[in-house]
C-alpha cells in the first residue's frame, strides 16, 4: 500500500519534481558563489526549504545585508504558507502532530497546488500529500546541494543567475495577483521600496516596504468590506 501510494505521489508530481533539479542546482550555485559550502548549502535547504528565500539571501548576503534584515525578509516572503497550511489543515484532522509537522515543513506552492486539486478532484489522502510533498523536498536538497559541489570545482560565470533570480520573484509575484488589491499592494510595495532605498540607503528599507504595503492593504481590504456591508444593509 505504501509503494503504491509513493507511485502515485511520483505520478502527480514529477513534472514539478523535474523543475527543481535545475533550478535547485543553479541555487546550490549561487549559494556557494555568496559564500556558503555544499554542506551547509544541503543544511540551509532542509531547514529553510524556500527556493525563492535562498536566492534572496544569497543576493542579500553579496550586497552585505545584516542577519535579521535577511530572517525578516525570509519570514515575509514565505507568510503565504501559514495561509496554505490553514486551507490544508481540514485534511489533517486526524492525523499525528509529527506528520502534521512534517507535512507543514515540506509544503511549497507546487506541492500545495498539486495536493489542492487532488483533494478537491480526486481521491486522495493526507499520506498521499505527505509523500507528494517529501519528494520535491529531498530532490530540492540534493539538486542544490549538487549545484555547490559543481560551483566548488569549476568557475561558472553566475550573474545570469541575477536575471534568473529577478524572473522568478516575477512570477512569484504575479501568482499573488489573485484579485485587484494584490495587484495595488504589490504597486504600493514597489512604490515604497524605491523610495525608502534612496532614503535610507540600506536593505531595511525593504522590510519597512513590506510592512507598510501590507497595513496599506489591510485598511484597503477593510474599507471596501465596511462599504460592501453597508450597501448590503440600504438594500
Amino acid at each position: 500500500m505504501r509503494k503504491q501510494e509513493w507511485l502515485e505521489a511520483i505520478k502527480v508530481i514529477y513534472p514539478v519534481t523535474i523543475g527543481f533539479v535545475p533550478l535547485g542546482m543553479a541555487c546550490g550555485m549561487v549559494l556557494y558563489d555568496a559564500g556558503f559550502s555544499p554542506l551547509s548549502i544541503l543544511l540551509m535547504s532542509l531547514l529553510v526549504y524556500a527556493g525563492a528565500s535562498q536566492f534572496m539571501v544569497a543576493s542579500m548576503l553579496v550586497m552585505g545585508a545584516t542577519v535579521p534584515a535577511m530572517i525578516m525578509m525570509t519570514f515575509f516572503l514565505n507568510l503565504r504558507h501559514v495561509l496554505m497550511s490553514s486551507s490544508m489543515s481540514t485534511h489533517f484532522k486526524n492525523s499525528s502532530i509529527p506528520m502534521i509537522f512534517l507535512y507543514t515543513h515540506s509544503l511549497a506552492d507546487e506541492s500545495y497546488a498539486v495536493n489542492y486539486n487532488q483533494f478537491h478532484n480526486h481521491e486522495w489522502s493526507e499520506t498521499k500529500a505527505l509523500k507528494t510533498g517529501l519528494i520535491p523536498y529531498v530532490v530540492w536538497g540534493i539538486s542544490t546541494f549538487v549545484g555547490g559541489i559543481i560551483g566548488s570545482n569549476l568557475s561558472i560565470n553566475t550573474t545570469i543567475m541575477n536575471y534568473v533570480l529577478i524572473a522568478m520573484f516575477i512570477c512569484l509575484l504575479v501568482m499573488q495577483f489573485v484579485s485587484p488589491l494584490f495587484l495595488v499592494v504589490g504597486i504600493v510595495a514597489g512604490f515604497f521600496s524605491v523610495v525608502l532605498m534612496i532614503l535610507l540607503k540600506h536593505n531595511i528599507a525593504l522590510v519597512i516596504a513590506a510592512i507598510l504595503a501590507s497595513f496599506v492593504g489591510f485598511f484597503i481590504d477593510q474599507y471596501l468590506t465596511s462599504k460592501k456591508g453597508a450597501v448590503s444593509d440600504e438594500s
